[in-house]
């Protein structure tokens, strides 16, 4: 007689949605990364200044940093699709435009676009993925949900420098917009808010709408929706149509910024804001870094991290939902400080002949902390909020990478142009440290649902 196994079964990760998610993921990522790295090269190639491109860069942060802002209630009143939708279509009109005119204030309208465009695709998506996971994988699926990122990393930038460096240089905005559409395409075939049915059955979405409204073929009521349902109960109770009770109008700014801030996703928020300081490093400075060092392809360290990051998210199956999130959180802080360490040391030219090997080398531990440290933290701050918020909960996530980008961008620009990179590379190495004590304090002691 044969022994049954004694070990639960997994629920099941992979669905054909989820493959589109990822894929949306992917191709959203492919036109943030595009426009981000292509546009400066692109403003040098047709007459335009470093000067423009830099407060494009800017303005494309402050608009994602905005709409982040707008996307956490959209998501959860809206809908998922709706808001990809929406960003789909900013992404689009961001990209087709400068085929129209680049220049100037125009230039600048464009870079608004793409960066709530950006802002409302990823932000949205992000979301949509967590929806059809199962909760107990939810950590393992966020961190596949990261690959699209790390594939964008790995051939997004080269991409936008091949086609922008071709003949003629707007090859750069056929390309982002072959992306866009394909984007938009996805975005369409996001239909399970419509009909949870289509998900599996242990997704956490078709979970909550089974047990909201039982056998009902009925989607899950968004916020919008509720409030219609108390619309008609207030008017069958005779309260007069357009009436609020004194408590509601007292409490508006606290509705209001609830609708926006999501205060169980603080923990992971507040840690991310300090790492993204080294993410922020990663994606202005460090190609200008190689180039200081004389380095015969700074690319090759870009790739080198992406590489690492995309086999960390795709083992993370193993580990992810199954180890403690702050044990992870100190292999990838961990992983931070041996990287900014070597950038030192490079920095001051103390390996003599082994600098450029070692630059490259650089992209070894980098990769492990961007590949360990965004996952944690977003799984950290999903899984403390409750599923009708996670909209808010990924919108307030983002918005403090936002805010730590646009920051700190200008803080190691500063540094590095008046004392060296060696000091920038001190800040983030400091910063890290710092991420991993906030980490001890604010994540919880108390074990969330289904977290390891």
């Amino acid at each position: 007689m044969g022994m049954t196994s004694l070990t639960p079964k997994k629920e099941k990760l992979w669905s054909p949605i989820f493959v589109t998610i990822l894929a949306a993921l992917l191709f959203s990522f492919m036109v943030g990364q595009g426009v981000n790295c292509g546009s400066t090269v692109y403003l040098e190639r047709t007459g335009g200044t470093v000067a423009l491109a830099g407060v494009g860069a800017m303005i494309f942060s402050a608009a994602a940093g905005v709409m982040r802002i707008c996307c956490g209630p959209l998501i959860d009143r809206r809908g998922r699709r709706f808001t990809m939708f929406i960003g789909a279509a900013f992404l689009l009109v961001g990209t087709l435009g400068p085929l129209v005119q680049n220049n100037g204030a125009l230039f600048i309208i464009w870079r608004a676009l793409q960066g709530i465009g950006f802002s409302a695709a990823t932000t949205a998506a992000n979301t949509a993925a967590a929806d059809v996971l199962p909760f107990t994988r939810l950590g393992e699926g966020i961190g596949y949900a990261g690959l699209g990122q790390a594939v964008a990393m790995a051939i997004g930038p080269a991409l936008a420098l091949f086609l922008v460096s071709s003949n003629p240089p707007e090859n750069l905005y056929y390309g982002l917009i072959a992306c866009s559409v394909l984007f938009l395409i996805l975005t369409l075939l996001c239909r399970y808010e419509k009909d949870p049915q289509l998900l599996p059955s242990t997704s956490e979405y078709r979970v909550r709408w089974e047990q909201e409204h039982g056998n009902h073929a009925q989607p899950p009521k968004t916020e919008g929706a509720a409030e219609t349902e108390a619309e008609a109960k207030a008017e069958a109770q005779d309260v007069p149509s357009g009436a609020e009770p004194p408590a509601a109008k007292e409490g508006f700014l606290h509705t209001l910024l609830d609708s926006i801030f999501e205060p169980t996703a603080l923990p992971g928020t507040a840690v991310i804001i300090f790492m993204s300081s080294g993410f922020t490093f990663n994606v202005f400075y460090m190609g200008s870094f190689g180039n200081s060092l004389g380095v015969a392809n700074s690319g090759l360290y870009y790739t080198t991290m992406a590489v690492v990051m995309i086999g960390v998210r795709l083992v993370s199956g193993h580990f992810m939902d199954s180890t403690s999130p702050l044990r992870l959180m100190g292999i990838a802080a961990a992983s931070g400080v041996i990287a900014f360490a070597l950038g030192i040391g490079c920095g001051m030219h103390l390996f003599g002949p082994l600098t450029e090997p070692l630059f490259y080398a650089i992209g070894i531990p980098f990769g492990l902390f961007m590949g360990l440290g965004m996952p944690v933290n977003q799984t950290m701050a999903v899984k403390l909020t409750p599923p009708e918020r996670w909209g808010a909960a990924n919108a307030l996530f983002m918005l403090g990478i936002d805010i730590s980008g646009a920051v700190f961008s200008v803080i190691w620009g500063f540094m590095i142009e008046s004392q060296g990179y060696p000091l920038a590379f001190t800040g983030c190495l400091l910063l890290q440290v710092i991420a991993f004590v906030v980490a001890l304090i604010v994540y919880p002691k108390k074990r969330a649902k289904g977290t390891p």
